[in-house]
């Protein structure tokens, strides 16, 4: 594998096994295809920014140094609002892109009565776009992005700072900007990542309270 994608071995710097407790979180390295841990349920706020293509997850198996691999996107679209259902979060918020966003769409728009779709971009650049799902059976919160094309990492840190939770949870932690702002703003978060090595980024960004320069 490309050594670019082990993010300089942090892994070796944390333990990796189990249940991983840092600042105000709680991590584990986990497969989603498997039964979510216990600790995700206590979210009542879910951020997530999962794979949208079969190939996304397949890239996502290879940089983990898995072997299994996905023969289409379905299995992981049903997996991932199965977890959506055991965790129940009270608010949920989506990253989707134009290869997920109606499907997605359309399953948020079952389970939530009040849903609203926004643009966005990441790494800063408009010719990334993305899309914002915001949902809840509540009134939703207005937040700054209702109005205001901003990038991704911007509307986490809105979400950790302005919206009123006990816990958040993201079962596509990645290298963690869930984890980093909500322990920033000194909020429970809980999270669960394919790629140890992606997650041992999300480690060294809570532990020492430095996002860094890490795409």
């Amino acid at each position: 594998m490309n050594e670019q994608y082990k993010y300089g071995n942090l892994c070796d710097k944390y333990d990796m096994d189990g249940d991983i407790h840092i600042s105000t979180g709680t991590l584990r390295v986990h497969d989603i295809f498997n039964p979510i841990p216990e600790f995700m349920k206590q979210a009542d706020v879910m951020f997530s920014d999962p794979p949208c293509s079969k190939a996304n997850i397949n890239s996502f198996y290879v940089k983990a140094e898995k072997e299994e691999r996905q023969d289409s996107y379905e299995p992981f679209h049903n997996r991932f609002f199965e977890v959506v259902d055991e965790i129940k979060p009270r608010v949920l918020f989506l990253e989707v892109f134009r290869s997920n966003k109606d499907k997605f769409l359309a399953e948020v728009q079952k389970r939530y009565a009040n849903v609203q779709v926004f643009e966005s971009m990441y790494y800063n650049k408009p010719s990334n776009k993305c899309w914002i799902i915001q949902a809840s059976n509540e009134p939703l919160q207005e937040l700054s992005f209702w109005h205001n094309l901003i990038d991704e990492e911007k509307v986490i840190r809105e979400i950790c700072e302005h919206v009123p939770f006990s816990c958040i949870a993201d079962p596509c932690m990645g290298k963690g900007l869930v984890a980093f702002y909500a322990s920033k703003f000194g909020k429970h978060f809980v999270g669960t990542e394919l790629n140890k090595y992606r997650l041992a980024v999300c480690l060294e960004r809570v532990s020492t309270g430095n996002r860094g320069s890490i795409n």
